[in-house]
């Protein structure tokens, strides 16, 4: 009762501000008081690293300088890929407790969304992901696919192509990162110190509260610790779903004239009752049911998914001399996803041609354990009039995967549809016991040498990588008696090179090229043979494209070609899911424009477009030859605009343009859909405290569509959702 008091006062002084206006768009509270008063791009803005500084486009949505990688310090005009630096205030802005990631990242026109509440997968070019490919703090992998929390991440990076020669190799989960890198860096204690406590409701009756303090301590400030939590209970925008999270993370960092250390580590724990969003095609079905109410349950009593788990992350830097440097990197993560008690143990209902499905049930469980390492150095040298940069580094990575067992056949609990929700006449299955699924190793070896010469710049590396991939097969279904374990072995050199020519200091004009070659792809439970190990997939991409920077703007237009080992569905008679299988090739053609930082003094603008031409080759007598690449819209785009009227205000509105999408090799195509988000903050005084109210509502228009996932299922899209924040600054 309290927080709704609390909630009900701050929303009446957001209104009363506004003069008694209904707000219409959503807005930063991240403001600097000079933001804007200059027409030079070159605002500084320190985070993380507190003695690297990195230049914020005005408008505080995205920056310019890259903080990961073997490339960290470098400015994006000086990398020959597309790339896109998200700051705090984009994450603050367009994610929410409810939110999946690609709410953020579809604010590059390279992502299209396919995220729900339960799921955090997108598809990047073309090529799905989620949050297991992230790196956090350089090291890849800590993260899982489940709801990825952003309220300990300080900044985002996303860099195009298959580029693990810049990154070193981690062990996904699921799917790898053929269509860009995504890295994040943590939040460290401020020179100044910080002490914030936001309040959120949204949905239904979603309470949010988080707790964000930091301080510096020492002689010199030389540490630093940061602590940030969460605290997460409601109703969301869907009907009949329910959350339960709380979290912990802690950012301990040391900084002298030589030497930086930094460790990162948490607990997460996540509960959510419902919320299933997800429909498996029927192998008959001609065409997509009616798109129903957005806000619909689907849920079975009992539906849960339930995971915590804890991880850490501590990174090194020495300085030796002026011309060497050396790095640690590791990372360990153990995530427990104990209780997924969905329809067939963590996937959809399988839909009909009329919008009818068996309400199903099977209890499943994914626990894993994850380890990596990595040692590197890097030396600074000339070659006559060339700068060097060279980098080597070394890394060893495993993930070690359980699936349930012992937890009997589908079964079928109810019958439904879309448009009149369930009917269950039987409880859901719940016993279930774990057991070996999948173990991965992987060791990877890179050198980059990053030369810089007048005008051009010039990337030259290469990375070798060996894995191992281990599957668990059994006697039968309710004994963890040993069959057999498949193994599949890879062994391969990825290059990476890349060009950049600067006619002035304001173009870039670059070529690329990179590669990626996986450990081998596990097949997940959406299909009959789950567990296998498919033969690794081996990706490439060439890129070309300019960037151009003045007058407050970025702009970048880039044109890419991606060849890809094709993953197709096959239907086979007698049952009822496809079977995965490795059949010729992808190929994924496209050009992506992009703007970001300030119009004029009071506008500020982020978007960008891209055209994207997915087709599959090269398949087993040429019968899916010319057929476009499932989940692969060939137009996006998305524009936000964002209005500072004065110091204290900013409205923001967003439009997400998705084009039509094929499902089931062009069998069946989603229609495209225009998504509008809409918000406003104030900066005011509450009590004398300094605070940020912001009030947004996102797909304003309560559009229903379908987005699809993987070859032959769809998402259903979220409802209108009213988000409130109050962020104190004590």
């Amino acid at each position: 009762m309290q927080k709704k008091i609390l909630a009900a006062l701050l929303t009446s002084q957001l209104l009363a501000s506004a003069g008694g206006a209904v707000p219409v768009c959503v807005a930063s509270s991240d403001t600097d008081d000079n933001l804007g008063k200059s027409a030079e791009l070159q605002e500084i803005v320190v985070i993380g690293d507190r003695n690297k500084q990195r230049e914020v486009l005005p408008g505080d949505f995205v920056y310019t300088k890259s903080q990961t990688g073997f490339l960290s310090g470098k400015d994006t005009m000086d990398i020959p890929f597309s790339q896109t630096n998200f700051t705090e205030k984009s994450m603050t802005l367009f994610t929410g407790p409810d939110k999946p990631m690609d709410a953020l990242l579809v604010n590059s026109p390279s992502v299209r969304q396919s995220g729900s509440i339960l799921h955090g997968d997108f598809f990047y070019r073309g090529l799905r992901t989620n949050g297991t490919n992230f790196y956090v703090n350089n090291v890849p992998g800590v993260f899982t696919q489940f709801n990825t929390p952003l309220y300990p991440i300080e900044s985002l990076e996303m860099i195009s192509g298959p580029n693990v020669g810049i990154y070193g190799t981690g062990v996904q989960y699921e799917t790898t990162n053929p269509g860009g890198i995504i890295s994040v860096k943590t939040k460290v204690a401020p020179d100044k110190g910080i002490f914030d406590y936001t309040q959120t409701v949204s949905g239904r009756g979603l309470f949010g509260e988080y707790l964000d303090v930091g301080q510096r301590f020492g002689k010199n400030k030389e540490w630093g610790i940061r602590i940030t939590t969460e605290n997460l209970n409601g109703r969301t925008s869907v009907k009949g779903t329910k959350i339960n999270g709380q979290g912990i993370f802690m950012n301990l960092d040391r900084e002298t004239e030589r030497t930086k250390d930094n460790l990162f580590t948490g607990y997460r724990n996540m509960d959510i009752q419902g919320g299933l969003r997800w429909f498996i095609l029927d192998s008959g079905v001609t065409r997509l049911p009616a798109v129903p109410d957005g806000a619909n349950d689907y849920s079975f009593e009992n539906m849960v998914k339930s995971t915590h788990g804890w991880l850490a992350v501590y990174n090194h830097e020495q300085k030796l001399n002026d011309h060497w440097d050396t790095f640690f990197n590791f990372g360990m993560q153990r995530n427990d996803l104990d209780r997924n008690i969905m329809a067939n143990g963590g996937s959809g209902y399988v839909l009909k041609n009329d919008g009818s499905f068996a309400v199903t049930a099977r209890p499943g469980s994914t626990p894993q354990e994850y380890y990596y390492w990595q040692v590197g150095t890097t030396a600074h040298y000339n070659t006559g009039k060339v700068k060097h940069d060279i980098t080597l580094s070394y890394n060893q990575a495993w993930r070690n995967r359980k699936t349930a067992y012992n937890n009997g056949s589908l079964v079928t609990i109810g019958t439904g549809d879309l448009y009149s929700g369930i009917d269950q006449f039987a409880p859901a299955p719940t016993k279930f016991s774990t057991r070996w699924n999948n173990k991965t190793r992987v060791k990877s070896f890179s050198a980059v040498d990053s030369m810089k010469y007048d005008k051009w710049d010039v990337i030259v590396g290469i990375h070798k990588h060996k894995a191992v991939s281990n599957a668990y097969k059994y006697k039968n279904a309710t004994s963890e008696e040993l069959n057999t374990i498949d193994r599949v072995a890879t062994d391969d050199t990825s290059p990476t090179y890349g060009i950049i020519y600067h006619p002035s200091e304001n173009w870039s004009l670059y070529a690329s090229h990179s590669e990626n070659f996986d450990a081998g792809t596990g097949v997940n439970t959406t299909f009959e043979n789950s567990g296998d190990v498919l033969p690794p997939l081996k990706t490439k991409q060439n890129e070309i494209g300019v960037k151009y920077k003045k007058n407050d703007l970025l702009y970048t237009l880039a044109l890419f070609d991606i060849r890809q080992d094709n993953l197709i569905s096959v239907y086979k008679t007698g049952y009822s899911k496809p079977f995965q299988s490795k059949d010729g090739e992808a190929r994924h053609k496209g050009v992506e424009f992009s703007v970001n930082g300030k119009l004029t003094d009071k506008w500020n603008i982020l978007g960008g477009f891209s055209y994207l031409d997915a087709k599959q080759e090269k398949t087993t007598n040429g019968t899916l030859n010319g057929k476009r690449v499932n989940g692969t819209s060939q137009r996006n785009a998305v524009l936000g605009l964002e209005y500072n009227p004065d110091e204290n205000w900013s409205v923001l509105g967003r439009a997400v343009y998705t084009g039509k999408t094929p499902v089931m090799n062009e069998k069946i195509w989603a229609g495209g859909y225009t998504v509008f988000d809409l918000g406003v903050t104030r900066k005011t005084k509450v009590l004398n405290i300094p605070t940020d109210l912001t009030l947004m509502c996102n797909n304003v228009f309560g559009k229903d569509y379908w987005m699809v996932s993987r070859g032959n299922q769809v998402y259903l899209s979220l409802p209108r959702t009213w988000i409130f924040t109050a962020q104190f600054h004590f």
